[in-house]
Formats: C-alpha cells, structure tokens, sequence
C-alpha cells in the first residue's frame, strides 16, 4: 500500500508532466502562423520562445522526481499514476485554452481514476 507521501509524490509528478505539456502547447500556439511552418521554420522560431524552455526545465524537473520515485516504488505501482496526466492536461487545456471536452472524455476521467484508486491499494 502507498503511503500518502507517495501518493502525493506521484500526483506531483502528473502536475509536472502536465504543466510541461501546457507549455508546449503555449509554445506552438507562440509559432503557429496561417499557412504553417515548415520544420526548419518551425525550430527556428521556437527557438525564441521562452515558453519552450520553460517547458523543457518542467520536463527535466520532472525526470529528476521520476527517478527519484522510482528508487522507491515499483514501476508497476508507479506508472498507472502518470495516466493521471491524461486528466490533468485536458481540464487545464480546457481552462487556459477554452478547448472543449466532450461527455465521452468525462466517462472516461472516471474510469482512469477508478483504474488508479484499484491500483493504488
């Protein structure tokens, strides 16, 4: 059984995916032009982007508390957890981006958090 340390350290590391996937998304709504951009053009320009670093020190945070959490829980306990992000991103990308979510992707919120509370025990 998980203590609550753990658990908070696993949700941690899901808000840590999560917001570096957000900053990703913030930085290609940064480069994003009408008719698109190469992938020469592409690179160049999210080069210059704040937002693309942020979110690569976001990852490499995170890889360092993955690494970290997994010296202290086994990997099959441990990675269930990061589907905890496939909540996180979508609510947050609705909240900050006014994407929206349709019912099947509430049913399926449910279900991803029943499958982590099962495994989880």
């Amino acid at each position: 059984m998980l203590t609550y340390f753990q658990i908070l350290q696993l949700v941690s590391f899901a808000f840590l995916m999560s917001l570096g996937q957000l900053l990703f998304k913030k930085t290609a709504l940064s480069i994003s032009s009408e008719g698109g951009l190469n992938l020469y053009e592409g690179i160049m320009k999210a080069m210059l982007v704040p937002w693309l670093y942020m979110a690569l020190f976001v990852y490499a945070l995170a890889t360092v508390c993955w690494l970290y959490i997994l010296q202290r829980i086994p990997l099959s306990i441990a990675y269930p957890f990061s589907a905890l992000a496939m909540i996180i991103v979508p609510v947050f990308a609705m909240i900050v981006f006014g994407e929206r979510l349709n019912y099947s992707y509430w049913i399926g919120l449910v279900l991803i958090l029943l499958g982590i509370s099962i495994i989880g025990q």
